[in-house]
């Protein structure tokens, strides 16, 4: 449910199925870092309430990402595009010609899912919960960094 909550909020704050200059990036970026950092404080004081929002930061990245990126890219899971992959090689096992950028593309997705999801488990392993902080300030940074170049190119 609350990964449900953030993907509607990036509903809200976002339409349309391209990268956009001029949507509410930075406000969609900083509602999940402060979501992020709530994750961080009831987590840290042994609350279980901090998973529900980490799962709310997580849905609401995940659309966000989607939102920008036309439906191919999903930062929280690899299953469809496991699934996409595995369909492109089943055609090319019947001899069907392979899309190759698209190949590539699926590739470094599921090669960067993996070394993020390695760096997170070592940062975890290192600083617990407070390993939040890091994606939160990620966050604001890119929302500042969004903001400002919006106002200047738009």
């Amino acid at each position: 449910v609350a990964f449900l909550v953030g993907s509607s909020i990036a509903g809200f704050l976002l339409h349309g199925a391209n990268l956009e200059l001029g949507r509410h990036y930075d406000t969609a970026l900083i509602i999940e870092a402060l979501l992020l950092l709530l994750a961080l404080w009831f987590l840290t004081s042994g609350s279980f309430y901090g998973h529900f929002f980490a799962s709310a930061a997580c849905g609401l990245q995940n659309a966000l990402a989607t939102t920008y990126s036309g439906a191919i890219v999903r930062t929280t899971h690899v299953t469809g595009i496991f699934t996409d992959l595995g369909i492109m090689l089943g055609a090319l096992a019947r001899g069907e010609s392979l899309d190759k950028r698209k190949a590539k593309l699926f590739l470094f997705i599921i090669a960067g899912f993996i070394l993020g999801g390695t760096a997170g488990t070592l940062i975890f392993k290192q600083l617990q919960f407070m390993a939040l902080f890091l994606p939160a300030m990620i966050c604001f940074v890119m929302a500042l960094t969004y903001h400002r170049y919006a106002k200047t190119h738009h």
